[in-house]
């Protein structure tokens, strides 16, 4: 039957090929795919002398396979004659004497190539990139240079130049193509961002790239361009000062709204690099209230100063308490509704998590939530908040109902993605692992772009804890001390965990248990306490899940609050080191290298 069916087949694909007048060309590839090279050829012969054009690489790639070279280099010269001698059948000669060693010959048919070529761009392209086939990278350079010639535009082709000099390892030259090319395309620059972005594996390129621009940017003072690109490489190097200062000079000498400096101050704060990110607002701020930017600049202003005071060591009360003042005055001043509602969303997040003046923040955001003529983002965003402080006065009930409807109002969106995760560890806090871990479960299967670090870990940590013996009720104690935590009781969470220990001293939750105590610690203010206990998890539990986790926050306690760099670099070198797949380990690196100068 099998027999049958296969005949038949090859009946009906025989029948189609003679239908549409290729039976011969069906013979051809049959007897190529079933290695029969002799015969193939025989057919391609006659398929190539009926329509050379179509089945000339088809016979040549053939007989090369037959090592038939005379014939070869006959077909090859034929096709040149009858395209007008183009130059590119001449690559074609010159790999048939390559491959019989004739170098001297392969080398007049190259030379022969260039000195034939015609202004054709596209023809030019073919040839360069058969000879970068060929391996000669050099007479590719060639080409490309004597196009240039041809079009008596010293300009043609540098984004082909960068890319072959790139395969040359000439980064300065590479860096002189692209940024020549630049200057003609000033409004599409992401080109040339992705080329020079090749480079940047190596800290000396970025320099070599910088020093360059800077150069152009006093030779061609009119070629802003390269301001775009020196504020750009900037940011590659998460040098924000140095973006921010060049951003103001463009913005100066375009006339400009502030826009593009307020981006990079937005960027700066993202990357907690405070200083250059309070230097950008304050610039958009100094523009002046006519500018569209202004009071967007204000209040971002006033967060990035909270975010500076509340990473930094030792911030008072009273520091506090002037920001709260600021936030004030601000609602009080500026009218405009979205930009006000956002403020009071702020201030809320200051009252509940620094001052600690739950009542406050509730206070504060009732009559945003009750609001519905609120933009969507803010009433989103406002709900999961309320929620947060339910959560820390002990009204896990109304947390459960807000965040319920932000993940239904939300859905398929970042925000709708947070409330269910939130909605997640409202069930751990309780004890419900298993509802919470199928809610986890949820996230992972519904998204991988908006879930969060924080998901994947608790979900790992259920997972590895539940069900395990007299775990269970350690884990119970463990999710009560967090929640203690978050709601700021910190002496509780220390007096419950410590709980755990002498009841299960044996518990397979040490390791989080004095995960736990750090943050507990850091919350305190107490960073020498904090960074005890991420060291013992690192000597005393090397194996375990959150050894990465104490190393990198190991750096960041002697990095920001602790103030020794050469402790800092020892600990992020380490994750880079003895931990390539974790997740702290781009940071790790980034932080290593600004710590050792490289940045």
């Amino acid at each position: 039957m099998k027999k049958t069916l296969l005949l038949i087949s090859l009946f009906i694909s025989i029948l189609s090929f003679a239908q549409d007048g290729n039976y011969d060309e069906f013979l051809a590839r049959q007897f190529l795919q079933n290695g029969e090279y002799e015969k193939a050829a025989a057919y391609y012969k006659d398929l190539y002398e009926a329509n050379p054009s179509t089945y000339y690489n088809d016979y040549l790639s053939l007989l090369i396979q037959l090592t038939d070279y005379e014939k070869a280099e006959k077909v090859i010269k034929a096709q040149y004659k009858q395209a007008e001698n183009n130059p590119i059948y001449l690559m074609d000669l010159a790999d048939v004497y390559l491959k019989q060693n004739k170098e001297d010959e392969a080398q007049k048919q190259f030379n022969k190539v260039i000195k034939e070529l015609k202004a054709d761009k596209y023809n030019i392209k073919q040839i360069a990139q058969k000879f970068i086939k060929l391996k000669q990278i050099e007479l590719a350079q060639k080409t490309y240079l004597k196009a240039k010639e041809l079009f008596k535009d010293n300009n043609a082709f540098n984004l082909e130049i960068a890319s072959l000099l790139f395969l040359k390892n000439d980064i300065d030259g590479m860096i002189q193509a692209y940024l020549n090319e630049a200057a003609l395309q000033p409004d599409n620059l992401s080109l040339i961002e992705t080329g020079l972005q090749k480079i940047f594996t190596e800290e000396k390129n970025k320099d070599l790239l910088e020093k360059e621009l800077l150069k152009r940017t006093q030779t061609h003072k009119r070629a802003l361009v390269y301001l775009d690109l020196l504020i750009w490489l900037y940011m590659q190097r998460n040098d924000f000062d140095a973006a921010v200062l060049q951003a103001k000079s463009l913005d100066l000498l375009r006339n400009e709204d502030g826009g593009n400096v307020l981006r990079i101050a937005r960027t700066a704060a993202i990357q907690q690099d405070f200083d250059a990110a309070i230097k950008g607002y304050q610039y958009v701020i100094n523009k002046g209230p006519s500018f569209e930017w202004y009071v967007t600049a204000n209040l971002e202003l006033i967060n990035v100063q909270r975010d500076k005071i509340v990473n930094s060591p030792n911030y008072t009360i009273a520091q506090l308490l002037s920001l709260k003042k600021t936030y004030q005055d601000f609602i009080l001043n500026f009218k405009n509704e979205y930009t006000t509602t956002n403020a009071i969303i702020e201030l809320a997040q200051l009252e509940a998590l620094y001052i600690h003046e739950i009542d406050t923040a509730i206070q504060l955001l009732l009559p945003i939530v009750e609001n519905n003529y609120i933009a969507k983002n803010l009433l989103a965003k406002a709900k999961l908040n309320l929620g947060d402080y339910y959560i820390i006065d002990n009204q896990a009930w109304e947390s459960l109902l807000l965040y319920t409807q932000v993940e239904k109002s939300e859905k398929g969106n970042p925000l709708g993605e947070e409330a269910k995760y939130k909605n997640a560890k409202l069930s751990y806090y309780k004890g419900d692992f298993e509802w919470a871990q199928t809610q986890l479960k949820i996230i992972k299967a519904n998204t991988s772009e908006f879930i969060s670090n924080d998901a994947i870990d608790l979900s790992v940590f259920i997972l590895d804890n539940l069900n395990t013996d007299d775990t269970d009720f350690a884990l119970l104690l463990f999710a009560k001390a967090d929640l203690l935590r978050f709601q700021n009781k910190l002496n509780a969470a220390e007096d419950t965990l410590n709980k755990i220990i002498a009841f299960y001293p044996s518990t397979a939750l040490i390791d989080d248990i004095l995960y736990l105590k750090y943050k507990i610690e850091k919350d305190r203010q107490h960073y020498e306490k904090a960074a005890a206990y991420l060291e013992e998890i690192v000597t005393q539990h090397s194996d375990d899940l959150l050894a990465d986790n104490a190393l990198f926050y190991l750096g960041d306690l002697y990095q920001k609050y602790l103030k020794d760099e050469e402790k800092a670099k020892t600990y992020y070198e380490k994750i880079i080191l003895d931990f390539k797949d974790s997740t702290f380990t781009i940071e790790a690196r980034k932080r290593y290298r600004k710590l050792r100068g490289d940045i």
